[in-house]
């Protein structure tokens, strides 16, 4: 089995409590997450609940996200947490169809599957922002002919900006 797959029938065999640690390797061509450029990986830890398995852990991720500043790709590493619960299908003790409500659902051989989880919590720990130490942070800081060309576009809303700071200069001696 995979190492973001795992079979948790003797889990669910025993009374709430026991845990199991395992090692987690998720490739990121099993998560449809782009800015994965390498596996999530760490430890998580299954713990028997009275009516579920939970999922808790440590994970870490390289990802390629674009700069704030020049939109050169930036490798940086995520780190997030897994803290999510997993219940069979079927109600191991009385039998019948759980209702899963905002819980995770294992599958009918009780296999765990993390990718999902996984994708999700890559996702939640992507940075809003990133800026690259590169030497686009110079040229935002340099001369203006060492700048990146303006987007005309936003021309109009530079000559607001130089107007409003003229006239701010001169109002405030």
């Amino acid at each position: 089995m995979a190492d973001y797959i795992f079979n948790v029938a003797r889990v669910l065999a025993q009374t709430s409590g026991p845990s199991r640690m395992v090692d987690v390797h998720a490739p990121a061509r099993v998560m449809d997450v782009p800015e994965l450029s390498g596996p999530v990986r760490g430890t998580a830890r299954f713990t028997r609940l009275s009516d579920a398995v939970l999922v808790t852990g440590q994970m870490r991720a390289q990802v390629s996200v674009p700069c704030a500043r020049c939109t050169d790709d930036v490798e940086i590493e995520l780190a997030f947490e897994l803290d999510d619960q997993f219940v069979p299908l079927v109600d191991p003790v009385r039998g019948g169809l759980v209702d899963p409500g905002d819980r995770w659902q294992l599958d009918p051989g009780h296999n765990l599957d993390l990718s999902q989880v996984l994708a999700e919590g890559a996702i939640s720990a992507l940075p809003p922002r990133v800026v690259c130490a590169g030497p686009c942070e110079a040229s935002w800081d340099g001369p203006a002919a060492s700048r990146p060309a303006m987007d005309p576009r936003l021309a109009p809303l530079e000559r607001l900006r130089r107007e409003m700071l003229h006239h701010d200069d001169e109002s405030h001696g």
